[in-house]
């Protein structure tokens, strides 16, 4: 994974002479956030197992990489993964941080010096190529385990990879990082005051971007995945809960007022 937009945050810090203020927002949302990577929830079947057993952890600046080791057909691993980083992601959207990675299953090495292997090249290839919007893809190799994770229920739809995976119109799998809201949704709901932080977070990206259509684009997809969250689960979310569509509509205009 890495952070959209972190070598134009440190150079627009520094020109403004703002660099303490961001770094501490910044801290603070990294901070956060990797709490959701660091075990505090982990499987009730891997509680037994140490930390450092079951995933390993390697940061520099916007860059992470997280290996799980897997232990078994990788349904937990992959399930406990897109879990977290569902939590993860979403934590830093909404604290104004949008970012994009790739998911892959296979040979991987991580210890404190060195992060090596195909996993991670795929999963490079991936968020540097594939994912293009604020979303954490995966890879095919991903994609292949997932679908057999799937054929082990008499429907498909009673797995859980269901409600943390979707499928974008360019035909890549996604992390839904906005199920993040109704993990307790029988019980409490959903987080509502969470949800409405991450459209307003979107809202303001999609106004400070506006004149710049490469960046402002990756803005409108997060606006569409939130509004089509929304309409997936229309018995939360109502028309109050949606980004304003207003703010990306992109149509062309004339160059001159008619008469």
């Amino acid at each position: 994974m890495d952070i959209l937009g972190y070598s134009e945050l440190i150079v627009q810090s520094q020109n403004t002479g703002t660099q303490q203020t961001v770094l501490r927002d910044l801290h603070k949302a990294l901070s956060e956030s990797r709490r959701r990577l660091e075990g505090h929830d982990l499987p009730i079947e891997f509680r037994k197992l140490g930390k450092k057993d079951f995933f390993a952890l390697k940061a520099f600046t916007d860059n992470i990489a997280i290996g799980w080791p897997v232990h078994s057909d990788a349904e937990v691993e992959l399930g406990s993964a897109c879990m977290k980083l569902a939590y993860f992601q979403f934590e830093m959207a909404i604290q104004g941080y949008f970012v994009r990675g790739g998911i892959s299953l296979a040979l991987a090495y991580i210890d404190e010096v060195a992060v090596f292997g195909d996993a991670l090249t795929e999963a490079y290839h991936g968020e540097s190529k594939l994912a293009r919007d604020p979303r954490i893809i995966l890879t095919q190799s991903a994609v292949t385990a997932a679908k057999k994770h799937l054929d082990f229920y008499s429907k498909p739809s009673f797995s859980p990879h269901v409600r943390f995976l979707l499928k974008d119109a360019d035909g890549q799998w996604f992390l839904n990082y906005l199920h993040s809201v109704l993990i307790a949704e029988y019980e409490n709901g959903p987080f509502y005051s969470e949800f409405l932080r991450h459209k307003a977070a979107v809202e303001v990206k999609l106004a400070e971007h506006s004149a710049n259509p490469s960046v402002w684009a990756k803005y409108a997809w997060v606006a569409n995945y939130h509004n089509y969250f929304c309409d997936l689960h229309s018995k939360y979310f109502d028309e109050k809960h949606c980004v304003n569509v207003e703010l990306f509509k992109s149509p062309p205009s004339l160059i001159v007022d008619e008469d």
